[in-house]
Protein backbone atom coordinates (compact mmCIF):
# COMPACT_ATOMS: atom_id res chain seq x y z
CA UNK A 1 0.00 0.00 0.00
CA UNK A 2 3.13 2.46 0.75
CA UNK A 3 3.02 5.87 2.63
CA UNK A 4 0.20 8.45 2.24
CA UNK A 5 0.25 11.50 3.81
CA UNK A 6 -3.35 12.55 4.24
CA UNK A 7 -3.66 8.89 5.59
CA UNK A 8 -0.86 9.37 8.18
CA UNK A 9 -2.41 12.84 8.96
CA UNK A 10 -6.08 11.63 9.48
CA UNK A 11 -4.66 8.66 11.52
CA UNK A 12 -2.57 10.23 13.70
CA UNK A 13 -5.91 12.99 14.12
CA UNK A 14 -7.90 9.80 15.15
CA UNK A 15 -5.46 8.99 17.26
CA UNK A 16 -3.74 12.09 19.08
CA UNK A 17 -4.18 10.63 22.61
CA UNK A 18 -5.12 13.90 24.07
CA UNK A 19 -7.68 12.50 26.45
CA UNK A 20 -6.12 9.35 27.36
CA UNK A 21 -6.11 8.78 30.61
CA UNK A 22 -2.70 8.91 32.51
CA UNK A 23 -2.08 8.10 36.36
CA UNK A 24 1.14 8.95 37.27
CA UNK A 25 2.24 7.74 40.99
CA UNK A 26 5.85 7.45 43.00
CA UNK A 27 6.43 3.71 43.17
CA UNK A 28 5.69 2.75 46.86
CA UNK A 29 5.42 -0.98 48.90
CA UNK A 30 1.55 -1.38 47.52
CA UNK A 31 2.33 -1.09 44.25
CA UNK A 32 3.69 -3.57 41.95
CA UNK A 33 4.96 -2.13 38.77
CA UNK A 34 5.21 -5.61 36.78
CA UNK A 35 1.37 -5.57 37.01
CA UNK A 36 0.30 -1.95 35.31
CA UNK A 37 -2.55 -1.10 33.53
CA UNK A 38 -2.13 0.47 29.94
CA UNK A 39 -3.03 3.97 32.12
CA UNK A 40 -0.34 3.68 34.93
CA UNK A 41 3.22 5.29 35.01
CA UNK A 42 5.22 4.77 37.84
CA UNK A 43 7.66 7.17 38.44
CA UNK A 44 10.75 5.49 40.17
CA UNK A 45 13.69 5.91 41.75
CA UNK A 46 16.47 3.05 41.27
CA UNK A 47 19.56 1.71 39.57
CA UNK A 48 19.04 0.54 35.92
CA UNK A 49 20.85 -2.55 35.04
CA UNK A 50 21.71 -3.66 31.57
CA UNK A 51 23.08 -7.83 31.56
CA UNK A 52 24.40 -8.38 27.91
CA UNK A 53 25.53 -11.77 26.98
CA UNK A 54 28.99 -10.76 24.59
CA UNK A 55 29.12 -14.20 22.95
CA UNK A 56 25.69 -14.43 22.15
CA UNK A 57 26.10 -12.48 18.42
CA UNK A 58 29.46 -14.71 17.81
CA UNK A 59 27.36 -17.72 18.76
CA UNK A 60 24.22 -16.08 16.64
CA UNK A 61 26.69 -15.79 13.36
CA UNK A 62 28.62 -19.54 13.87
CA UNK A 63 25.05 -20.88 13.69
CA UNK A 64 24.13 -19.20 10.39
CA UNK A 65 21.72 -21.50 8.77
CA UNK A 66 22.17 -24.45 10.68
CA UNK A 67 19.03 -25.31 12.10
CA UNK A 68 20.62 -27.52 14.83
CA UNK A 69 22.68 -25.16 15.90
CA UNK A 70 19.78 -22.56 15.87
CA UNK A 71 18.22 -24.55 18.05
CA UNK A 72 20.83 -25.33 20.40
CA UNK A 73 20.63 -21.22 20.46
CA UNK A 74 17.03 -20.56 21.00
CA UNK A 75 17.14 -23.61 24.36
CA UNK A 76 20.27 -22.08 25.48
CA UNK A 77 18.40 -18.46 25.89
CA UNK A 78 15.37 -19.92 27.07
CA UNK A 79 17.38 -21.72 29.53
CA UNK A 80 19.26 -18.08 30.49
CA UNK A 81 15.93 -16.67 30.74
CA UNK A 82 14.74 -18.65 33.52
CA UNK A 83 17.25 -18.77 35.55
CA UNK A 84 17.43 -14.85 35.19
CA UNK A 85 14.54 -14.56 36.40
CA UNK A 86 15.32 -17.04 39.39
CA UNK A 87 18.25 -15.12 40.31
CA UNK A 88 15.98 -11.79 39.84
CA UNK A 89 13.85 -13.04 42.38
CA UNK A 90 16.53 -14.49 44.80
CA UNK A 91 18.01 -10.89 44.67
CA UNK A 92 14.57 -8.96 44.60
CA UNK A 93 15.28 -6.92 41.37
CA UNK A 94 12.51 -5.89 39.35
CA UNK A 95 12.55 -6.99 35.91
CA UNK A 96 12.04 -5.26 33.43
CA UNK A 97 12.18 -6.63 29.80
CA UNK A 98 14.55 -9.17 27.95
CA UNK A 99 15.83 -7.91 24.94
CA UNK A 100 16.50 -11.36 23.31
CA UNK A 101 19.22 -12.60 25.82
CA UNK A 102 19.86 -8.61 27.10
CA UNK A 103 18.51 -8.41 30.15
CA UNK A 104 17.09 -4.94 31.67
CA UNK A 105 16.33 -4.79 35.16
CA UNK A 106 15.54 -2.04 38.17
CA UNK A 107 17.07 -1.95 41.70
CA UNK A 108 13.99 0.22 42.98
CA UNK A 109 14.07 -1.72 47.46
CA UNK A 110 13.96 -0.29 49.62
CA UNK A 111 11.53 2.51 48.11
CA UNK A 112 12.57 5.95 48.26
CA UNK A 113 11.96 8.01 50.94
CA UNK A 114 11.42 11.69 50.38
CA UNK A 115 15.39 12.56 51.83
CA UNK A 116 16.45 9.50 49.29
CA UNK A 117 18.23 7.88 51.93
CA UNK A 118 17.93 4.56 50.58
CA UNK A 119 20.09 5.00 47.43
CA UNK A 120 23.11 3.69 49.23
CA UNK A 121 21.42 0.30 49.52
CA UNK A 122 20.09 0.12 45.43
CA UNK A 123 22.98 0.92 44.82
CA UNK A 124 24.78 -2.14 46.50
CA UNK A 125 21.57 -4.46 45.88
CA UNK A 126 22.38 -3.72 42.08
CA UNK A 127 25.94 -3.86 42.08
CA UNK A 128 25.76 -7.25 44.04
CA UNK A 129 23.32 -9.12 41.52
CA UNK A 130 25.35 -8.08 38.61
CA UNK A 131 28.19 -10.12 40.50
CA UNK A 132 26.22 -12.78 40.88
CA UNK A 133 24.65 -12.46 37.41
CA UNK A 134 28.44 -12.39 35.87
CA UNK A 135 29.32 -15.35 38.68
CA UNK A 136 26.49 -17.47 37.02
CA UNK A 137 27.03 -16.89 33.35
CA UNK A 138 30.65 -17.48 33.53
CA UNK A 139 30.81 -19.95 36.51
CA UNK A 140 28.05 -22.00 35.65
CA UNK A 141 25.84 -21.20 32.40
CA UNK A 142 29.17 -21.49 30.08
CA UNK A 143 30.09 -24.65 31.30
CA UNK A 144 27.21 -26.34 30.61
CA UNK A 145 26.70 -24.79 27.16
CA UNK A 146 29.85 -25.10 26.43
CA UNK A 147 28.87 -25.43 22.68
CA UNK A 148 27.49 -21.46 23.15
CA UNK A 149 29.75 -19.71 26.01
CA UNK A 150 27.68 -16.29 25.95
CA UNK A 151 29.87 -14.94 28.68
CA UNK A 152 28.35 -11.84 30.19
CA UNK A 153 28.98 -8.22 31.13
CA UNK A 154 26.48 -5.70 33.12
CA UNK A 155 26.53 -1.58 33.29
CA UNK A 156 24.32 -0.09 36.11
CA UNK A 157 23.09 3.82 36.49
CA UNK A 158 20.91 5.29 38.61
CA UNK A 159 18.34 8.14 39.08
CA UNK A 160 14.78 8.39 38.15
CA UNK A 161 12.80 6.88 35.21
CA UNK A 162 9.01 6.13 34.55
CA UNK A 163 7.77 3.00 33.97
CA UNK A 164 4.70 2.33 31.83
CA UNK A 165 3.07 -0.59 29.80
CA UNK A 166 1.64 -0.58 26.53
CA UNK A 167 -0.19 -2.64 24.41
CA UNK A 168 1.28 -4.95 21.93
CA UNK A 169 -0.41 -7.46 19.95
CA UNK A 170 -3.26 -7.91 22.43
CA UNK A 171 -0.37 -8.62 25.36
CA UNK A 172 1.50 -5.32 27.14
CA UNK A 173 4.65 -4.46 27.41
CA UNK A 174 6.49 -3.01 29.96
CA UNK A 175 9.59 -0.16 29.00
CA UNK A 176 11.02 2.32 30.91
CA UNK A 177 11.64 6.38 29.98
CA UNK A 178 14.18 8.16 31.25
CA UNK A 179 18.32 8.39 30.59
CA UNK A 180 19.40 6.14 33.47
CA UNK A 181 18.28 3.05 31.44
CA UNK A 182 19.53 4.22 28.11
CA UNK A 183 23.46 5.09 30.01
CA UNK A 184 23.27 1.70 31.66
CA UNK A 185 22.99 0.34 28.34
CA UNK A 186 25.84 2.33 26.57
CA UNK A 187 28.47 1.76 29.09
CA UNK A 188 28.19 -2.05 28.80
CA UNK A 189 31.74 -3.19 28.59
CA UNK A 190 33.19 -6.77 27.48
CA UNK A 191 32.55 -9.84 28.73
CA UNK A 192 33.43 -10.55 32.92
CA UNK A 193 32.92 -6.62 33.88
CA UNK A 194 30.82 -4.60 35.54
CA UNK A 195 30.62 -1.07 34.48
CA UNK A 196 28.41 1.81 36.80
CA UNK A 197 28.01 5.39 36.18
CA UNK A 198 29.00 8.15 39.22
CA UNK A 199 25.87 7.93 41.03
CA UNK A 200 26.08 4.45 41.69
CA UNK A 201 29.91 4.09 42.73
CA UNK A 202 29.87 6.71 45.05
CA UNK A 203 27.29 4.79 46.78
CA UNK A 204 28.68 1.85 46.80
CA UNK A 205 30.78 0.30 50.62
CA UNK A 206 34.41 0.40 50.24
CA UNK A 207 35.01 -3.30 50.10
CA UNK A 208 33.33 -2.93 46.88
CA UNK A 209 33.97 0.22 45.37
CA UNK A 210 37.83 -0.74 46.10
CA UNK A 211 37.28 -3.31 42.71
CA UNK A 212 36.33 -0.49 40.34
CA UNK A 213 38.80 1.68 38.29
CA UNK A 214 37.87 5.08 36.57
CA UNK A 215 37.07 4.13 33.01
CA UNK A 216 35.32 6.53 30.38
CA UNK A 217 33.22 9.64 30.25
CA UNK A 218 29.99 8.33 28.30
CA UNK A 219 27.17 11.34 27.45
CA UNK A 220 29.25 13.10 29.97
CA UNK A 221 29.09 10.99 32.64
CA UNK A 222 32.02 9.73 34.19
CA UNK A 223 31.80 5.68 34.38
CA UNK A 224 34.13 3.00 36.92
CA UNK A 225 34.37 -0.66 35.41
CA UNK A 226 35.42 -3.37 37.38
CA UNK A 227 36.98 -6.64 35.66
CA UNK A 228 36.78 -10.02 36.80
CA UNK A 229 34.40 -9.57 39.69
CA UNK A 230 32.66 -12.75 40.45
CA UNK A 231 32.30 -14.80 43.82
CA UNK A 232 34.33 -17.59 43.22
CA UNK A 233 37.27 -15.24 43.02
CA UNK A 234 36.31 -12.89 45.72
CA UNK A 235 35.04 -15.23 48.57
CA UNK A 236 35.61 -13.27 51.20
CA UNK A 237 33.62 -9.91 49.21
CA UNK A 238 30.52 -12.29 49.27
CA UNK A 239 30.92 -12.93 53.25
CA UNK A 240 31.26 -9.40 53.97
CA UNK A 241 28.13 -8.08 51.84
CA UNK A 242 26.52 -11.39 53.04
CA UNK A 243 26.34 -13.32 49.71
CA UNK A 244 25.77 -17.08 49.57
CA UNK A 245 26.50 -18.42 46.34
CA UNK A 246 25.98 -21.86 45.31
CA UNK A 247 27.27 -22.53 42.46
CA UNK A 248 26.18 -26.40 42.63
CA UNK A 249 22.92 -25.65 43.23
CA UNK A 250 22.27 -23.00 40.14
CA UNK A 251 23.87 -25.71 38.03
CA UNK A 252 21.71 -28.01 38.93
CA UNK A 253 18.60 -25.97 38.13
CA UNK A 254 20.44 -25.24 34.80
CA UNK A 255 20.53 -29.05 33.30
CA UNK A 256 17.01 -29.18 34.61
CA UNK A 257 15.95 -26.72 32.53
CA UNK A 258 18.01 -27.74 29.56
CA UNK A 259 16.70 -31.01 30.20
CA UNK A 260 12.81 -29.75 29.87
CA UNK A 261 13.48 -28.48 26.60
CA UNK A 262 14.91 -31.42 24.28
CA UNK A 263 16.16 -29.94 20.93
CA UNK A 264 13.82 -32.96 18.93
CA UNK A 265 11.01 -30.71 20.92
CA UNK A 266 12.07 -27.32 18.94
CA UNK A 267 10.13 -26.86 15.73
CA UNK A 268 12.30 -24.52 13.21
CA UNK A 269 10.71 -23.67 9.59
CA UNK A 270 10.65 -21.23 7.41
CA UNK A 271 8.43 -18.64 7.17
CA UNK A 272 6.35 -18.68 3.79
CA UNK A 273 3.57 -16.31 4.66
CA UNK A 274 3.56 -13.16 7.26
CA UNK A 275 4.73 -14.18 10.76
CA UNK A 276 1.66 -14.68 13.16
CA UNK A 277 3.95 -14.10 16.21
CA UNK A 278 0.90 -15.03 18.64
CA UNK A 279 1.31 -18.73 17.88
CA UNK A 280 5.44 -18.38 18.16
CA UNK A 281 6.71 -20.49 21.24
CA UNK A 282 10.05 -21.91 21.91
CA UNK A 283 8.81 -25.10 20.20
CA UNK A 284 7.50 -23.54 17.29
CA UNK A 285 9.97 -21.00 15.47
CA UNK A 286 10.42 -19.14 12.32
CA UNK A 287 13.21 -18.49 10.04
CA UNK A 288 12.99 -15.99 7.65
CA UNK A 289 15.26 -14.26 5.02
CA UNK A 290 14.56 -10.40 6.04
CA UNK A 291 15.60 -6.56 6.73
CA UNK A 292 15.83 -6.26 10.16
CA UNK A 293 14.74 -2.25 10.98
CA UNK A 294 15.52 -0.31 14.31
CA UNK A 295 14.30 3.18 15.00
CA UNK A 296 14.88 5.51 17.96
CA UNK A 297 13.13 8.88 19.00
CA UNK A 298 16.00 10.85 19.23
CA UNK A 299 15.82 13.74 21.71
CA UNK A 300 12.61 12.03 23.27
CA UNK A 301 14.76 10.64 26.24
CA UNK A 302 15.68 14.34 27.25
CA UNK A 303 12.21 15.85 27.44
CA UNK A 304 11.43 12.84 29.94
CA UNK A 305 14.18 13.48 31.95
CA UNK A 306 13.43 17.53 32.44
CA UNK A 307 9.80 16.75 32.97
CA UNK A 308 8.38 18.96 36.29
CA UNK A 309 5.45 17.80 37.31
CA UNK A 310 3.31 15.06 36.41
CA UNK A 311 1.50 17.43 33.69
CA UNK A 312 4.64 17.68 31.65
CA UNK A 313 4.89 13.59 32.14
CA UNK A 314 1.53 12.66 31.42
CA UNK A 315 1.60 15.00 28.30
CA UNK A 316 4.50 13.07 27.30
CA UNK A 317 3.54 9.58 27.69
CA UNK A 318 0.51 10.61 25.59
CA UNK A 319 2.66 11.90 22.79
CA UNK A 320 4.61 8.73 23.15
CA UNK A 321 1.71 6.83 22.86
CA UNK A 322 0.10 9.02 19.91
CA UNK A 323 4.07 8.57 17.95
CA UNK A 324 4.02 4.67 19.12
CA UNK A 325 0.14 4.25 17.01
CA UNK A 326 1.93 5.64 14.33
CA UNK A 327 4.90 3.83 13.85
CA UNK A 328 3.15 0.54 14.11
CA UNK A 329 1.03 1.62 11.59
CA UNK A 330 3.33 2.47 9.16
CA UNK A 331 5.08 -0.85 9.55
CA UNK A 332 2.49 -2.69 9.97
CA UNK A 333 -0.25 -1.22 8.07
CA UNK A 334 1.21 0.80 5.28
CA UNK A 335 4.55 -1.91 4.55
CA UNK A 336 3.49 -5.57 6.13
CA UNK A 337 6.58 -5.34 8.26
CA UNK A 338 6.24 -7.23 11.88
CA UNK A 339 6.75 -5.03 14.97
CA UNK A 340 8.55 -7.36 17.47
CA UNK A 341 9.63 -5.56 20.67
CA UNK A 342 9.92 -1.84 21.96
CA UNK A 343 12.91 -0.77 23.67
CA UNK A 344 12.06 1.94 25.79
CA UNK A 345 11.85 4.68 22.60
CA UNK A 346 13.45 2.17 20.46
CA UNK A 347 11.45 -0.12 17.73
CA UNK A 348 12.66 -3.50 16.50
CA UNK A 349 10.67 -4.61 13.25
CA UNK A 350 11.44 -6.41 10.50
CA UNK A 351 10.79 -6.77 6.89
CA UNK A 352 10.43 -10.24 5.50
CA UNK A 353 8.12 -9.91 3.23
CA UNK A 354 7.70 -11.21 0.44
CA UNK A 355 9.39 -14.31 1.22
CA UNK A 356 11.81 -16.03 -1.08
CA UNK A 357 15.56 -15.56 -1.54
CA UNK A 358 14.88 -14.83 -4.89
CA UNK A 359 12.69 -11.11 -3.51
CA UNK A 360 15.66 -10.43 -2.28
CA UNK A 361 16.05 -6.73 -4.18
CA UNK A 362 12.31 -6.30 -3.18
CA UNK A 363 12.45 -6.71 0.17
CA UNK A 364 15.74 -4.46 0.22
CA UNK A 365 13.57 -1.75 -1.42
CA UNK A 366 10.34 -2.02 0.49
CA UNK A 367 12.25 -1.67 3.85
CA UNK A 368 13.99 1.35 3.01
CA UNK A 369 10.12 2.65 1.49
CA UNK A 370 9.55 1.85 5.44
CA UNK A 371 12.50 4.06 6.99
CA UNK A 372 11.61 6.94 4.28
CA UNK A 373 7.90 6.74 5.93
CA UNK A 374 8.69 6.91 9.12
CA UNK A 375 10.70 9.99 8.61
CA UNK A 376 7.83 11.49 6.80
CA UNK A 377 5.32 10.65 9.11
CA UNK A 378 7.67 12.25 12.09
CA UNK A 379 8.89 14.78 10.32
CA UNK A 380 5.82 15.73 8.25
CA UNK A 381 2.37 14.88 10.27
CA UNK A 382 3.68 14.03 13.98
CA UNK A 383 5.62 16.89 14.82
CA UNK A 384 3.03 19.28 14.16
CA UNK A 385 1.38 17.43 17.59
CA UNK A 386 4.38 17.75 19.36
CA UNK A 387 3.50 21.68 20.62
CA UNK A 388 6.98 23.27 21.46
CA UNK A 389 8.89 20.09 21.71
CA UNK A 390 10.02 20.31 17.83
CA UNK A 391 13.53 18.55 18.19
CA UNK A 392 12.32 14.98 18.43
CA UNK A 393 13.18 13.13 15.39
CA UNK A 394 13.79 9.38 14.38
CA UNK A 395 16.99 7.69 13.12
CA UNK A 396 17.19 4.75 11.25
CA UNK A 397 19.25 1.50 11.00
CA UNK A 398 18.50 -1.27 8.70
CA UNK A 399 20.81 -4.20 7.55
CA UNK A 400 19.31 -7.48 5.47
CA UNK A 401 20.28 -10.92 5.83
CA UNK A 402 18.56 -14.27 7.54
CA UNK A 403 16.38 -13.66 10.57
CA UNK A 404 15.02 -15.95 13.33
CA UNK A 405 12.26 -15.39 14.97
CA UNK A 406 10.39 -17.22 18.38
CA UNK A 407 8.66 -16.21 21.54
CA UNK A 408 10.51 -17.08 24.89
CA UNK A 409 8.73 -16.80 28.16
CA UNK A 410 5.35 -18.48 29.96
CA UNK A 411 1.90 -17.95 28.37
CA UNK A 412 0.40 -14.36 28.64
CA UNK A 413 4.25 -13.05 29.44
CA UNK A 414 6.25 -14.42 25.99
CA UNK A 415 8.37 -11.62 24.35
CA UNK A 416 8.85 -11.55 20.79
CA UNK A 417 12.64 -12.19 20.35
CA UNK A 418 14.62 -11.73 16.94
CA UNK A 419 18.61 -12.87 16.36
CA UNK A 420 20.86 -12.88 13.35
CA UNK A 421 24.40 -11.36 12.19
CA UNK A 422 22.24 -8.43 10.34
CA UNK A 423 20.03 -7.99 13.34
CA UNK A 424 22.65 -7.11 15.55
CA UNK A 425 24.26 -5.50 12.45
CA UNK A 426 20.89 -2.87 11.71
CA UNK A 427 20.85 -2.47 15.67
CA UNK A 428 24.83 -1.39 15.44
CA UNK A 429 23.77 1.24 12.30
CA UNK A 430 21.03 2.71 13.96
CA UNK A 431 23.10 3.71 16.76
CA UNK A 432 25.62 5.51 14.79
CA UNK A 433 23.07 7.39 13.30
CA UNK A 434 22.01 10.71 14.80
CA UNK A 435 18.80 12.68 14.19
CA UNK A 436 16.56 12.80 11.16
CA UNK A 437 18.74 9.85 9.47
CA UNK A 438 18.39 7.07 7.64
CA UNK A 439 21.30 4.36 7.72
CA UNK A 440 21.89 1.38 5.34
CA UNK A 441 24.17 -1.58 4.73
CA UNK A 442 25.90 -1.90 1.54
CA UNK A 443 24.16 -4.62 0.31
CA UNK A 444 20.57 -2.62 0.80
CA UNK A 445 22.21 0.33 -1.14
CA UNK A 446 23.12 -1.96 -3.99
CA UNK A 447 19.29 -3.24 -4.27
CA UNK A 448 18.44 0.49 -4.63
CA UNK A 449 16.85 1.66 -8.55
CA UNK A 450 15.59 4.94 -8.26
CA UNK A 451 18.48 7.14 -8.99
CA UNK A 452 16.96 9.93 -6.70
CA UNK A 453 16.25 7.95 -3.69
CA UNK A 454 20.38 6.46 -4.53
CA UNK A 455 21.52 10.12 -4.67
CA UNK A 456 20.34 10.91 -1.16
CA UNK A 457 22.29 8.42 0.68
CA UNK A 458 26.17 9.26 0.68
CA UNK A 459 28.84 6.60 1.40
CA UNK A 460 30.41 6.60 5.51
CA UNK A 461 32.40 4.05 5.12
CA UNK A 462 30.79 0.48 4.45
CA UNK A 463 27.48 1.93 4.53
CA UNK A 464 25.08 4.39 3.52
CA UNK A 465 23.52 7.51 5.11
CA UNK A 466 20.60 9.63 4.09
CA UNK A 467 19.84 13.10 6.17
CA UNK A 468 16.46 14.17 5.66
CA UNK A 469 14.73 11.71 3.61
CA UNK A 470 11.35 12.00 3.16
CA UNK A 471 8.62 11.05 0.64
CA UNK A 472 7.32 14.78 0.11
CA UNK A 473 11.24 15.98 -0.21
CA UNK A 474 11.45 12.95 -2.94
CA UNK A 475 8.03 14.16 -4.29
CA UNK A 476 9.57 17.86 -4.69
CA UNK A 477 12.77 16.70 -6.31
CA UNK A 478 10.64 14.87 -9.04
CA UNK A 479 8.70 17.57 -9.91
CA UNK A 480 11.52 19.33 -10.07
CA UNK A 481 13.16 17.27 -12.37
CA UNK A 482 10.36 16.60 -14.25
CA UNK A 483 9.37 20.18 -14.54
CA UNK A 484 13.02 21.07 -15.97
CA UNK A 485 12.70 18.20 -18.40
CA UNK A 486 9.26 19.34 -19.44
CA UNK A 487 7.18 16.36 -18.55
CA UNK A 488 5.14 17.79 -15.30
CA UNK A 489 1.36 17.34 -15.60
CA UNK A 490 -1.80 17.01 -13.26
CA UNK A 491 -4.60 14.68 -13.09
CA UNK A 492 -7.73 15.19 -11.14
CA UNK A 493 -9.21 11.77 -8.95
CA UNK A 494 -12.26 11.94 -6.42
CA UNK A 495 -11.79 15.81 -6.27
CA UNK A 496 -8.08 15.64 -5.98
CA UNK A 497 -5.27 16.73 -7.92
CA UNK A 498 -2.51 14.98 -8.39
CA UNK A 499 1.09 15.68 -9.66
CA UNK A 500 2.36 13.72 -11.85
CA UNK A 501 5.80 12.68 -13.50
CA UNK A 502 6.96 11.13 -16.47
CA UNK A 503 7.55 7.86 -14.29
CA UNK A 504 4.43 5.47 -13.93
CA UNK A 505 2.34 6.57 -10.49
CA UNK A 506 2.02 2.69 -10.47
CA UNK A 507 4.88 1.68 -10.12
CA UNK A 508 6.48 2.14 -6.55
CA UNK A 509 6.07 4.21 -3.77
CA UNK A 510 8.79 6.04 -4.82
CA UNK A 511 7.07 6.95 -8.09
CA UNK A 512 3.47 7.99 -6.60
CA UNK A 513 2.62 11.56 -6.46
CA UNK A 514 1.51 13.07 -3.07
CA UNK A 515 -1.86 14.74 -3.70
CA UNK A 516 -2.17 18.38 -3.16
CA UNK A 517 -4.30 19.08 0.04
CA UNK A 518 -5.74 22.12 1.38
CA UNK A 519 -5.24 22.48 4.54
Amino acid sequence: MGWNEGRSRQRVRDRDFHDFEVDVQDLRRTMDFRNLGTKDVRRAEGVHLYVDVPGFHGAVADAGNDKQKQKKLVRAASVLRKVQRDLMDADDIGDIQRQTVRLHALAYKPYDPDDGSNAAERARRAVVHAVTHNSYVIGVFDPVFEEVRFGSAAGLSGGTSYIANIGMTGERELISLGSCANLAAKILGATDTITVTRDVYDHLPDGLKEHFKKSAVVSGVQSYRATGLRWDRYPDLADDLGVSWDADKWRKKTEEYRDDLPLAQIEVSDAAALIDLDVLTERNCKRTAAVAVYADLDGFTRYVQEAEGDEKVVALIRQFHMIRSEFHSVIGSDHEGLVLQHRGDCILAILHMPCGDDKHAKRCRRAVDIAIALQSSMEHVLNEHLKDRKDIHVAVGLDVGKAFVTRLGKKGRRVGICFGPEVSSAERLQQRTGAKQICISEDIYDQLDDEDVRAEFAQDGDTYVATGLTFPKLDRIKETKAARAGSLGASVKEGQVFVTTAASPTTGAWHNSRPWRSH
